[in-house]
């Protein structure tokens, strides 16, 4: 295959233009592709005068109030569409090779529970080297309005609870904590886990 590439397709702004082009001819519509891209209608209307130019063809033509595409801008749809489908599968190819993002650990414990919650944090994250969490301690009424705003994703409050925010699944890290650090997954977690259960019914004793 040659490696001689036509200097005008590796001009600044060439591709932002040819997706602008995509989207104006699969909508027939510079107002509409303006709203679908976020971008205002004099922005598109600039950019398909750029590529037009940089081509030295014409793309569009004005037909009634509507644009119909020229026997060129049919040729370059095409294109748009082969180069579209070969970043897609360029991306997927070089996905395995990015760094998972972080995901964040956030916990909220009653007052009572702060060292107990911390030695909890603690094991889980020598556990899985890499993971961020964070300890937010407060008071039972401020928990619960925590709680109801989904603010954290593991509670306790004398009781173990996830968190679904906005209606989401817990993350697969919060679920990792909890099965390891309330159902004793992990091999001396029970003597921690079963230290929270008698700090609780201590506590419920002492209100009774």
């Amino acid at each position: 295959m040659s490696r001689a590439h036509p200097r005008r397709f590796f001009r600044h702004g060439l591709l932002p233009q040819l997706l602008v082009f995509e989207a104006v001819a699969r909508l027939a519509s510079v107002t509409r592709a303006a709203e679908e891209l976020h971008l205002a209608q004099p922005t598109v209307s600039l950019q398909l005068k750029k590529l037009a130019s940089t081509l030295e063809v014409t793309l569009f033509e004005q037909q009634g109030r509507g644009l119909r595409l020229t026997g060129a801008g049919h040729t370059l749809r095409e294109t748009c569409h082969e180069l579209i489908h070969c970043l897609v599968r360029a991306d997927a190819k070089l996905a395995a090779f990015r760094r998972a993002k972080a995901e964040h650990l956030r916990i909220a414990a009653d007052s009572e529970l702060r060292a107990v919650a911390a030695e909890l944090i603690a094991a889980f994250c020598a556990r899985h080297p890499g993971t961020q969490a964070t300890l937010h301690v407060a008071g039972r009424p401020e928990l619960l309005a925590r709680l109801a705003e989904g603010s954290d994703d593991v509670y306790l409050l004398g009781r173990w609870s996830i968190v679904h925010p906005s209606g989401r699944p817990p993350g697969a890290l919060a679920e990792l904590f909890l099965r390891e650090a309330v159902l004793g997954a992990v091999p001396g977690i029970e003597g921690i886990a079963q230290s929270i259960a008698e700090q609780v019914e201590r506590k419920d004793q002492q209100k009774n």
